[in-house]
């Protein structure tokens, strides 16, 4: 089936699953309450999901597309950006450079900016088959320093100077929904509506019945690679932060 529908990153998220041990994620990790930097490394996946394949599908481009062009500058995203920054420490009497790493994980936790979901495609294409609904993020690359004296505002202390923009994704691996259909299962393929001959129905619980019977079965969080864009015109956020 893998060959069939070139579905070989869900190929390997699911074998990573299925050899790992049994392992249930906590609702708050699936909801991205969570600091990742301190959650076990055992949990987290960094190598598998590439941003040059989720590129090849529209959803995904929409997504970046609309991240960069209308959530960047909001009210929300100020307020995300102040989080991560005081919570590492970041928002000092000096200037800092922030989102210099290349893991998404530690970008996440360092210099995430918003997000937004992308939803299910509709069919069985590749990136249904890996990821289904998924959400996409955006971290910054730049620098924060303290506002000068006549710069404060109502409670704002920095300013930040946007050069780069790092998007990655971020997602749950798990069958913990309640009766999530899966679509018809065979070894020509997969459909989400269209059952043919030699084909299975599966849904969600089939997953976790297995994980109870054989101790194995391990849910884990998917970061991607990043891909970072250079901004030809640095973004100024002031009186934001």
């Amino acid at each position: 089936m893998e060959k069939k529908m070139q579905a070989s990153v869900g190929a390997a998220l699911m074998s990573r699953w299925f050899s790992s041990p049994r392992f249930v994620l906590p609702e708050n990790w699936r909801k991205g309450d969570k600091n990742f930097l301190s959650v076990p490394t055992q949990h987290v996946d960094l190598s598998i999901v590439k941003m040059a394949w989720v590129n090849r599908f529209t959803r995904a481009n929409v997504a970046m597309n609309t991240l960069e062009s209308s959530r960047l500058t909001t009210l929300p995203a100020a307020v995300e950006l102040r989080r991560v920054l005081q919570r590492q420490h970041f928002l000092t009497g000096n200037k800092e450079n922030i989102g210099v790493s290349s893991n998404a994980l530690i970008l996440h936790e360092t210099a995430h900016l918003n997000s937004i979901g992308v939803p299910y495609g509709g069919g069985v294409d590749p990136l249904d088959c890996a990821l289904a609904a998924f959400t996409m993020h955006v971290a910054v690359g730049g620098s924060v320093e303290p506002l000068g004296g006549n710069e404060m505002k109502a409670g704002k202390t920095h300013k930040m100077l946007i050069e780069k923009l790092h998007f990655y994704v971020r997602d749950s691996y798990d069958f913990n929904s309640e009766d999530e259909p899966l679509g018809y299962w065979g070894r020509e393929g997969a459909s989400a509506s269209v059952f043919k001959l030699g084909m299975s129905f599966v849904e969600n619980r089939q997953f976790r019945q297995w994980r109870d019977r054989h101790g194995r079965g391990g849910d884990f969080i998917i970061f991607s690679d990043v891909y970072t864009k250079n901004l030809p015109k640095s973004i100024k956020m002031e009186n934001m932060i």
